[in-house]
């Protein structure tokens, strides 16, 4: 009896023939009829999988010239990238020229974030980005000649060239086929090209984000263009590098008043439902103010995964990957008091009151925060572009819990227990908490707080372990001496939040 496990994988090829293969070689299912076989060996595949990686050969054509399917090629590039032996081979010599490449194929193919990776191998996206040039070098040998006649590769690299710069050419190059007649470059949202088309691998969009009038729509109409596993490069403009960019906001006083009118007119008014149609009218949506978490987050909720992002010449230009449908959010929140979804007694989902301290669609970016650059010492994700200052402030002083007071009258909070938590960071929580932690009512002071420990991860879990256990043996009065405790840490040892 076969198992599903055991089944063995087919491939099929553009003609039709089937190999049982993994990456270190393929194995021929008998067939009926005569036919041609083509068996590849592991150096022939990553010659392959380099080949399509280098975006030099539209993928289509190198599949069509070896004679297998496109999702062979893709399978491939997974197998060779949880190929053991290359994580062995760092390990005792170093970085070679061969893992420097594996780096390269895993960030162009977006399995993996750029700054995921930067973080594993403790390099820079720049160091990333030099490897990425040596890879396309070497692969450029041989297929320059193929690249400077490709009348597709040209019209499309002088469209970027003329709107912007030829680092954006390279950039996009490091992830984007632009040969292929599947890649389409575009110059606004509302492109006609965009429109005629209905599968594409690849779309390269020229006008920022910031002059779009329904940026979800436009983004969710590019989900559906793209087939999954596609790439997007777009841009926007943040308002730190617009307040950089703009004379007038480094004048002292005065600069500060006026990016506060600013910042009232082109990010407030657009969001407030009595301002929201009168801006729109007057502005069609163009030059609007937009943060860094707010422009990536958009992109996430609209099924898109980040692969890399860079500044160039004041704009921040992303590299998106579609693996999903969009959530087609109708009701995103952008008012200063937000709804969070966090696991309550028994797993069950509860929304908990807080004061906004993220600018808006940060909670799409919460797997990619923890992924890409971990925890910080406080327990919560490092390098949290999210917060503003203000957001700091008010987090610091404990003020953006206050709403979690009608939490506590609804009876989903208690004022004193274990932190309500997303399910992403629940997941990364040893079982034997996460059990103990479901027996109990989550609350709005955290334990740490009434032991006064530090507010990193592991002194974060170990006191929470000791008030769930201390509250098991006396459930009564447990909570009031651990309230009266961070009371007491609070106004006189200065305890702050983490």
């Amino acid at each position: 009896m076969i198992t599903k496990l055991q089944k063995p994988i087919f491939f099929d090829d553009l003609n039709g023939r089937s190999y049982r293969s993994n990456f270190f070689g393929p194995v021929k299912k008998s067939m009926r009829g005569p036919q041609t076989k083509k068996f590849f060996t592991k150096d022939e595949k990553i010659r392959i999988i380099m080949d399509g990686q280098s975006n030099v050969i539209p993928i289509e054509e190198l599949c069509r010239n070896e004679g297998i399917a496109v999702s062979t090629f893709n399978l491939w590039t997974k197998e060779f990238l949880s190929a053991p032996a290359v994580k062995q081979q760092k390990e005792t010599e170093g970085i070679t020229e061969n893992h420097k490449f594996r780096v390269v194929i895993e960030g162009k193919s977006g399995e993996t974030s750029v700054a995921e990776i930067c973080r594993r191998e403790n390099i820079t996206q720049e160091t990333f980005l030099n490897w990425c040039e040596d890879f396309l070098l070497l692969r450029n040998r041989n297929s320059i000649i193929h690249k400077l006649n490709n009348p597709v590769y040209q019209k499309n690299r002088e469209l970027i060239s003329n709107v912007s710069s030829l680092e954006v050419v390279k950039y996009c190059e490091n992830y984007v086929d632009i040969c292929s007649a599947d890649s389409l470059v575009i110059l606004k949202h509302n492109s006609r090209r965009l429109e005629r088309v209905h599968e594409l691998n690849n779309l390269v969009s020229l006008q920022k984000l910031n002059d779009v009038r329904f940026i979800n729509k436009y983004l969710e109409k590019v989900n559906s263009k793209i087939e999954n596993g596609g790439v997007m490069v777009g841009c926007f403009e943040t308002f730190t590098a617009r307040r950089e960019r703009i004379a007038l906001n480094k004048i002292p006083v005065l600069g500060s008043i006026y990016f506060a009118t600013e910042f009232l007119i082109k990010r407030i008014f657009p969001k407030v439902s009595l301002t929201k149609k009168y801006y729109f009218d007057i502005t069609k949506g163009n030059d609007r103010l937009l943060s860094k978490a707010e422009g990536l987050g958009r992109l996430v909720s609209c099924g898109f995964r980040i692969m890399d992002y860079k500044t160039i010449d004041g704009l921040l230009y992303f590299v998106v990957k579609k693996v999903r449908e969009p959530y087609f959010d109708e009701n995103p929140s952008y008012g200063p008091v937000y709804k969070m979804p966090r696991l309550g007694k028994n797993g069950k989902i509860i929304g908990v009151y807080k004061f906004r301290t993220m600018h808006p669609y940060s909670e799409y970016l919460q797997d990619y925060m923890v992924n890409a650059y971990g925890y910080a010492k406080t327990g919560k994700p490092a390098n949290d572009f999210r917060i503003p200052k203000w957001g700091k402030f008010m987090r610091k002083f404990w003020l953006d819990e206050v709403p979690q007071l009608y939490n506590v009258l609804k009876g989903e909070l208690k004022l004193v227990g274990v932190r309500p938590v997303s399910e992403r960071y629940f997941q990364d929580i040893p079982r034997e908490m996460q059990k103990l932690r479901l027996t109990q009512i989550p609350g709005c002071i955290p334990p740490y707080v009434a032991l006064n420990r530090d507010g990193n991860v592991m002194s974060v879990l170990q006191s929470e372990k000791e008030y769930l256990e201390e509250k098991i043996r006396n459930p009564y009065t447990t909570d009031m001496r651990y309230f009266f405790s961070a009371i007491f840490n609070i106004v006189f040892k200065h305890k702050r939040s983490a």
